[in-house]
């Protein structure tokens, strides 16, 4: 199979690519910024997707497209506004446009669980409303765009809630570990029994097997993906404390807690993927990171 993959120099990316790699029968082409190295085993096209994307660059015939490119600084608004709608929203169409021209038979896009507006602090299986942060409308608005051209082939949708693993920056899961270790108080928002948010979670390699099968499958629709555990942020902290052998310390917050849950029931019927609990996940998380500690 060819396949054309946006953002695979990422934390997600990298990953699905080394899976995708390993079998022989595929061949990756990665549409990537300027600057990045080359992976070995890869076609890397460099494009800065800021900018209208030039399909003579493009393979002429492909049959996946797997776009995971987020822009460089989702939360900066509204300085970030103009690269956001670039790679979320134009770049999207950009990509179904060249899918359709080059015969794909097959467009995936990642979304993201925050969809759900968990400002409100929305339960399983509610209906979202538009949310308050301009990443994840942007997010929304491609997943609505990119819906009338199931009609040309299969396309995918899978909602991540909320992706974590080694080499991942300074994202949810990394900062309440920071915390722990330097006996920083985690903030615990008001509400839902005083334990803070409430959180789906998963870690990185079970969502890039996700996604490695819905492209192999051809998976056609949206899909909310995360293990079954729901945890409050006091239950992750303190599993994280046990792990690392240090009493986290809480205060809190005047904030309303948010429930950012994912539903499972589209994913069950489609698939039986076993994920790791978050317990599993964090432990090699920080085994992994422990190692290349030691090794630099």
């Amino acid at each position: 199979m060819d396949i054309l993959i946006t953002g695979a120099t990422g934390f997600i990316g990298s990953r699905l690519c080394r899976l995708l790699g390993a079998d022989n029968e595929n061949s990756l082409f990665s549409l990537q910024r300027p600057g990045h190295l080359p992976v070995e085993g890869i076609t890397a096209i460099e494009w800065d997707l800021s900018c209208r994307i030039d399909e003579n660059i493009l393979p002429d015939a492909i049959d996946a497209v797997v776009h995971l490119a987020l822009a460089r600084d989702i939360r900066r608004f509204p300085e970030a506004v103009p690269e956001l709608f670039a790679v979320n929203v134009r770049t999207t169409i950009e990509l179904l446009e060249y899918a359709r021209k080059a015969g794909a038979s097959h467009f995936f896009m990642a979304s993201t669980g925050n969809s759900y507006a968990p400002d409100l602090g929305l339960c399983i299986g509610e209906q979202p409303v538009p949310p308050n942060d301009f990443y994840t409308s942007a997010k929304l608005a491609a997943e609505a765009l990119v819906r009338p051209y199931r009609s040309c082939f299969p396309v995918n949708i899978l909602r991540a809630f909320f992706p974590y693993g080694p080499g991942q920056g300074a994202k949810t899961i990394q900062r309440l570990i920071a915390r722990v270790k330097t006996s920083q108080p985690i903030s615990l928002a008001k509400g839902l029994n005083g334990d803070g948010d409430q959180l789906s979670l998963i870690y990185v390699d079970d969502l890039v097997q996700a996604i490695a099968q819905s492209i192999s499958e051809g998976w056609d629709g949206l899909f909310d993906v995360a293990t079954p555990e729901v945890l409050s942020v006091r239950q992750i902290v303190m599993e994280i404390g046990q792990q690392l052998g240090i009493e986290p310390v809480f205060e809190y917050g005047d904030t309303p807690a948010k429930k950012m849950s994912a539903d499972l029931r589209e994913l069950n019927e489609r698939s039986r993927l076993s994920f790791r609990s978050f317990s599993d996940g964090l432990s090699e998380l920080l085994a992994e990171e422990t190692e290349l500690l030691t090794s630099d």
